[in-house]
Parts: structure tokens; C-alpha cells; sequence
């Protein structure tokens, strides 16, 4: 797979998300985008307004990688506007440009 293919989610109404082996994001659509306020690529979740759950997320992340299963989690991340936002999360282990990365797709579960 190639960031190209990829382009087709740019404005779908969930996150999703590539990371690298250091755990930063090397793509992220509109809404994860939307969520942390700023563009993602090139950050990792302690330079995110999540930063206080970034430790949680990346052993998610580590263990998604390490055993190559997809797990299915919530999480709670801190959101600019909205405060503390609740996850449905799945992440898994594909490859995206000749390298092992792990994706990850969620949406808001409402209050």
C-alpha cells in the first residue's frame, strides 16, 4: 500500500491513522487532524493535546505491532474544544510503502 491509496479517506467522518516504528504519525485524515487541532504527520502522541494518554497509546501501538493481531480498545483522549473524548479503536500491523506500520481507525462513542 502507498500514502496515495489512502487519499480516498481523507474526509471520512471516523479517524484514521498510520504510525511508525518511533510511534510517530506518518498520515492522518481530516478528523484526526480535526481532533488534535493541528496536522499529526511528523508528531508523536506527546506532542499531541492527548499527551497526558500517550504513554496508554503507544503500548497499544507496541503490542498491536509486536504480536501482528489487530486489538479492538476504547480510549480516551483529550480533545482541544470538547475535553476528554472516548474512543471505539481498532489497530493493526499492514505495510505502507515497504514498511511494516501500524494503522489505526475510531470513532467518537457519543456521552
Amino acid at each position: 500500500m502507498k500514502k496515495s491509496d489512502l487519499d480516498a479517506f481523507q474526509d471520512a467522518p471516523f479517524l484514521l491513522w498510520v504510525k511508525d516504528e518511533k510511534w510517530r504519525y506518518v498520515w492522518g485524515n481530516r478528523a484526526i487532524c480535526d481532533l488534535a487541532g493541528d496536522d499529526v504527520v511528523g508528531k508523536n502522541d506527546s506532542e499531541l493535546p492527548w499527551k497526558a494518554d500517550a504513554e496508554a497509546l503507544v503500548k497499544d501501538d507496541e503490542d498491536v505491532l509486536a504480536s501482528g493481531k489487530p486489538r479492538y480498545i476504547h480510549e480516551s483522549v483529550e480533545h482541544s474544544e470538547q475535553g476528554a473524548v472516548t474512543l471505539s479503536v481498532c489497530k493493526w500491523v499492514d505495510e505502507l510503502d515497504g514498511h511494516r506500520r501500524v494503522f489505526g481507525i475510531s470513532f467518537v462513542i457519543p456521552e
